[in-house]
């Protein structure tokens, strides 16, 4: 395949959390834009994420420092206590580094960590030296991600959701994450339609995702309920200057050969809400754009 004719690099282990919050009848997330110095999707909006950690792999400290009991944490996880409680960690740690928000409870005697942002202490050392134990009860389970094959950075993450107060402060590290931003998914999905707010593609994707859920506790309840779905694995198709983005329910995706009418793409352009396969990334922006068999 065109897609495919150079060796794939290695996804790297990696894990996201989308923070939801109520906001009077509508759902907010929280979203934060990538430096445009990153080497990963610079200058887009994405949720607090990163790689895994050595420090995330340490499951028998953690399960000392979770909230959990030891069956109910391995519910939590689906049984896979040893495998997705290092992507749970890492999806917490990213939130406190990237955005300053802390999903943690004091344990016996320690002091409330509410507004703790990241000060430099290493996440573990932070979390034994204030006697706390991460808040992986509120976690709920969205969805697996892998980077298309042509990237030249690949990760496979899992995207978790936790739910917060209003009263929770989120504030960008400035240093991987320049500006964040509380949204409700359509207004995000506008935005980004008109090139102001511009969404990696993973993160459009699941705003599109959230559109069908009319409330904030039908939200939470899915993500509580749900397994991990099969992983998305999108396919990149370069075109003269942009790209598309294929993803798995295309009716091309499997096939040798995508079809796409360059010259239609702008024509192409759906509007917000509309179901979607395949995103045109052009000028650093993706939309959603109409699947057309050639004529």
């Amino acid at each position: 395949m065109t897609d495919s004719s150079c060796r794939a690099a290695m996804p790297s282990p990696s894990a996201t959390l989308i923070l939801a919050r109520r906001r009077e009848a509508e759902i907010e997330v929280y979203l934060l834009r990538r430096s445009a110095a990153s080497k990963f999707m610079p200058g887009t909006y994405v949720f607090p994420g990163g790689n895994l950690e050595a420090e995330d792999m340490n499951t028998a400290f953690w399960q000392k420092h979770v909230d959990l009991t030891a069956d109910r944490l391995a519910l939590a996880l689906n049984g896979e206590v040893d495998r997705m409680l290092p992507f749970a960690v890492a999806a917490i740690r990213e939130t406190w580094e990237e955005a300053g928000l802390l999903l943690a409870a004091p344990m016996k005697g320690s002091s409330d960590p509410e507004h703790a942002g990241n000060t430099g202490t290493p996440f573990i050392r932070r979390i034994q030296d204030g006697g706390l134990a991460l808040s992986v009860s509120k976690l709920g389970r969205w969805h697996h991600w892998i980077t298309p094959e042509m990237m030249p950075r690949r990760f496979d993450t899992f995207f978790f959701v936790a739910p917060v107060g209003q009263n929770r402060r989120c504030q960008p590290d400035n240093h991987e994450t320049v500006h964040g931003t509380w949204i409700n998914p359509r207004k995000a999905l506008t935005e980004n339609a008109r090139g102001t707010l511009p969404l990696s593609p993973p993160t459009l994707v699941t705003l599109h995702q959230m559109l069908s859920f009319a409330d904030f506790d039908t939200l939470i309840a899915e993500s509580r309920s749900r397994s991990w779905p099969d992983p998305i694995m999108p396919r990149l198709w370069p075109l003269d200057q942009s790209a598309l983005i294929i993803e798995p329910w295309d009716p091309d995706y499997a096939r040798e050969t995508v079809s796409v009418a360059v010259g239609r793409l702008e024509a192409d352009v759906l509007p917000v809400g509309a179901p979607f396969s395949r995103l045109w990334r052009h000028r650093d922006i993706c939309r959603p754009v109409r699947y057309r068999e050639l004529d």
